[in-house]
């Protein structure tokens, strides 16, 4: 919405807010929850950076998002969302405890070579339908130089994210953290999101060294009044951007 000159890919981009939201709520997903409102509270900081008579129309629209939301989405969801708390303080997190506990006493058997690509379920004595529901464990009983591997893949692009500046800084932070926040609750290492994430923050950091005046006319606020000014003339086309 901020960066993009063109108006059809700006509208695109404001109705995916609402229906991203609507549609975490159908899966009536708790964790899923917790991490759009994650998602959300990254949005609303971008949208702080955004002229006041925008951020004023827009407070007349989230009224119109509550209600769709109150109708469109079943009470049932909300009713689920509403034991996140408890889950919280003292349940077992939908059983995820049992399944920690299960994969933790799988990696003491075999805590140096693993027990193999995939075999969480088979050595943690699951349900072949079941996860891990935790990404870091589930990288832990199949191989530790895996997730010694993983970690520096996550410690790389925290030094490039760290590189980036302005609301390009903002968002792919705000990505970053609904990411860890998912891979607690869920295995997410085998996503092509994960991937696709973690090389555009990696790209994003090389840009940032080698091009940064590039890279900041790309995203520059095309909705402020002194945004353009500051951009300047549209950079030319490079394969990276």
């Amino acid at each position: 919405m901020n960066c993009e000159p063109r108006w059809p890919a700006r509208v695109l981009a404001l109705g995916y807010l609402p229906l991203g939201l609507v549609a975490v709520l159908l899966t009536a997903s708790r964790g899923g929850f917790l991490a759009a409102l994650v998602a959300l509270a990254g949005s609303a900081l971008l949208f702080l950076r955004r002229p006041t008579r925008a951020m004023m129309a827009a407070a007349f629209v989230l009224p119109v998002i509550a209600f769709v939301l109150w109708f469109g989405v079943p009470h049932e969801t909300f009713e689920r969302l509403t034991t996140i708390p408890a889950q919280m303080a003292g349940g077992d997190l939908n059983q995820r405890l049992n399944i920690w506990d299960a994969g933790w006493h799988a990696f003491v058997q075999a805590p140096w070579l693993g027990t193999g690509a995939g075999s969480f379920v088979a050595a943690a004595g699951m349900n072949p339908q079941d996860t891990a529901h935790n990404s870091v464990l589930s990288i832990l009983v199949v191989e530790v130089v895996r997730l010694v591997h993983c970690c520096m893949h996550c410690g790389r692009d925290s030094v490039g994210l760290l590189q980036t500046r302005g609301p390009l800084l903002l968002a792919l932070a705000t990505a970053l953290s609904v990411w860890a926040l998912t891979s607690l609750v869920a295995t997410v290492e085998e996503s092509r999101t994960t991937w696709l994430l973690l090389g555009a923050i990696a790209l994003a950091g090389r840009l940032a060294r080698e091009e940064p005046q590039r890279l900041a006319a790309c995203f520059a606020d095309r909705t402020h009044p002194s945004g353009a000014a500051l951009a300047g003339p549209a950079p030319a086309a490079h394969p990276a951007l």
